[in-house]
């Protein structure tokens, strides 16, 4: 037997021997032996972070383990085998904030985890916001052009009818080219413009300031010298006496009218014309002392006025006035080699309509290629010579000795009126085509003019037509001569590319006229739209 000091001596001797098998890498290693990574770094990124360490020796490769939580375990955390030092771990969510660990793998295993270090993902920096924004009105659309942003990688546009426009409030045109010309816009209303800068992480910019257009034809500065100078009057009657008439009047800076070279079935007389000024929707309206019924509107181009009235006996009448600008010549080359679109009304014996799509031929002989009536003819007339006098712009048909018509200055429109053997008086417009259409070019704010007739009335009304990009017409201050008040339900128009609209509307050259005809009840109607 060992005595008890023996005994001493033999613990004494293993409590040696446990603390010296016992943490051998004075902390550094965990219980295979494997140290343990220190100095462990990251560095938050956009959408990432990237984490770093120093060297263990002996280390054949790295793991992290990372979580939104803390402390990150390595038995539920998520694992890279396999780490390159430094390593950039994407995919994360800016704005988390994300906890890593390392361990170190050597020949004896995998290490306990390093000290617990955090990132925070976030965004880099947008670009700076687009300065020198103008916008630049077209027809229909407008074009926005700006300074480059440096750094930027691609650019929004944001617009709205509404000035305040902001990224939440405008319609947005994405991965914009400078300069870029918006399209799809009504043609005299105001737009609000602004850009955004966008980097190549998508990261967007505020709103730039705000620039502002408003697409051709703009509303016009109208005043009373806008009616000062010569008009060639095309009027056609319905009702108690129908008939038409024509008189060429010349205005003097107080709206006083003079009349010469009247024409056919009756005679006209004036007060005193006047107009609303400014620029607001109801500017340019005509009005005439002589005739309180009388009401007008000028167009865009203040080339043309169209408009109502009823006369002491009750017949109603529709008027188209066109000016004749000084220096302005016509000769048959305006009328040779065009398109035409063809539109008639017909009163007294014969209350219907026709249209159809022509040509003029460089020898002056105007053809109607395909026809429509009321009464569903389809076979087209015989050609006719049309002439046009080089001072006036008054257009002749040779074969027709009581056709008179006017050219539109800009040579684009004829207006005429007519008498034929059998009692039938007309009014017709002759438009020059050759243009491509959009829908955008039918958007916009119509004043317009009928004229209604059947076999027990005659009427004329008016109204405002508010055509949105996508052709929905909404029609509002109905007044018809019968005293109706209640406008038409909301309906849609379709343009073709040739400037044919749905309902039998023809939109004109300068794009701010409309004229279209149709059947009303036993009768028919024409109707004169305005820009």
């Amino acid at each position: 037997m060992r005595s008890k000091g023996g005994f001493k001596t033999l613990a004494v001797m293993f409590f040696v021997l446990l603390i010296s098998g016992c943490g051998g890498g004075g902390g550094d290693s965990s219980p295979s032996g494997t140290s343990v990574p220190t100095n462990v770094r990251g560095v938050a990124g956009h959408g990432e972070a990237t984490i770093s360490w120093d060297t263990v020796t002996g280390a054949t490769s790295y793991n992290i383990y990372f979580d939104n939580t803390t402390p990150v375990k390595l038995s539920t955390g998520d694992k890279i085998t396999g780490a390159t030092n430094p390593k950039t771990i994407s995919g994360l969510t800016n704005g988390t904030t994300y906890y890593f660990v390392v361990t170190a793998v050597g020949p004896n295993g995998e290490s306990a985890a390093s000290s617990e270090v955090s990132a925070l993902p976030t965004p880099n920096p947008p670009p700076p916001v687009p300065t020198n924004v103008t916008a630049t009105a077209g027809p229909g659309e407008a074009t926005i052009l700006w300074s480059a942003s440096t750094g930027a990688t691609s650019y929004n546009i944001y617009y709205s009818t509404l000035s305040g426009v902001t990224k939440m409030t405008g319609t947005k045109v994405a991965g914009a080219t400078n300069p870029k010309a918006v399209t799809g816009l009504i043609r005299g209303t105001p737009y609000y413009f602004v850009v955004t800068a966008l980097n190549s992480d998508n990261v967007e910019s505020l709103e730039s300031s705000p620039a502002s257009a408003i697409p051709n034809p703009p509303n016009p500065s109208y005043s009373q010298s806008d009616l000062t100078g010569i008009w060639t009057i095309r009027v056609i009657l319905s009702g108690t006496s129908p008939g038409w008439y024509g008189v060429t009047a010349d205005v003097n800076g107080s709206g006083s009218v003079s009349t010469s070279s009247p024409v056919g079935t009756t005679t006209t007389t004036f007060g005193l014309l006047s107009i609303t000024t400014g620029t607001g929707v109801s500017a340019g309206v005509v009005a005439d002392t002589g005739n309180a019924t009388f009401y007008g509107k000028m167009s865009t181009s203040k080339n043309l006025i169209v408009g109502t009235s009823t006369l002491p006996d009750g017949t109603v009448a529709l008027h188209v006035f066109v000016k004749r600008v000084p220096g302005v010549t016509f000769s048959g080359t305006d009328l040779a080699n065009n398109t035409i679109a063809y539109q008639k009304i017909n009163r007294g014996t014969s209350n219907d309509w026709g249209r159809g799509i022509g040509t003029i031929n460089g020898a002056g002989q105007m053809t109607l290629t395909t026809v429509d009536s009321s009464a569903g003819f389809a076979s087209p007339p015989s050609p006719v010579a049309i002439s046009v006098d080089s001072t006036t712009g008054i257009v002749a048909i040779p074969g027709e000795s009581l056709f008179s018509g006017v050219m539109t200055p800009d040579k684009k429109i004829i207006v005429g009126t007519s008498t034929d053997a059998t009692g039938i008086y007309s009014l017709r417009f002759i438009q020059m085509r050759g243009q491509t259409y959009t829908q955008a070019d039918l958007a916009g704010v119509y004043y317009a003019f009928a004229m209604n007739c059947n076999s027990t009335s005659s009427s004329w009304g008016r109204g405002t037509w508010n055509t949105d990009i996508a052709g929905n017409v909404h029609v509002a201050n109905i007044l018809e001569s019968d005293g109706n008040t209640i406008p038409p339900p909301d309906f849609t128009q379709i343009i073709d590319a040739q400037g044919n609209v749905t309902g039998g509307d023809m939109l004109s050259f300068g794009k701010d006229l409309l004229v279209g005809n149709g059947d009303f009840i036993d009768g028919s109607y024409i109707q004169i739209k305005v820009q």
